[in-house]
């Protein structure tokens, strides 16, 4: 709940500083008649302005230095992703081995159990 106020929060304080600095604005919110006309003014501000703002925010990143920078990333990126693999191929080895080795003992700790097994039954089949 904290963070929903703070977003309303945050917000409010948004579009009073949006309204504060555009006097047009201003100025034809105060001759609104009711507040429904109020919202079609600033709707109809806030998408002209919006349509503006995506504009500079294309051209940003369209831009020569965030194209670099992203260019960066992508390599960096791709240089982690690569060394993560490794790691994880080099746990897959020895995990293989280990299991190799256990798969070994397990076999012979099951033969020395069938020979003790099979000594049991013929002491059984001797009594009977």
């Amino acid at each position: 709940m904290k963070k929903f106020s703070l977003l309303v929060g945050a917000l409010g304080g948004s579009l009073a500083g949006y309204i504060f600095s555009n006097q047009n604005l201003r100025d034809q919110l105060s001759k609104a008649k009711d507040a429904e006309a109020a919202a079609k003014i600033l709707g109809k501000h806030l998408s002209h302005d919006g349509k503006k703002i995506a504009k500079e925010v294309q051209e940003f990143v369209k831009s020569d230095d965030v194209q670099k920078n992203l260019t960066k990333a992508k390599k960096f990126a791709s240089q982690k992703l690569d060394e993560a693999k490794k790691e994880v191929a080099a746990f897959m080895e020895t995990g293989a081995a280990r299991a190799k080795v256990a798969a070994h003992k397990g076999a012979k700790q099951a033969k020395r159990t069938v020979k003790k097994m099979k000594v049991k039954v013929r002491a059984l089949g001797d009594r009977a």
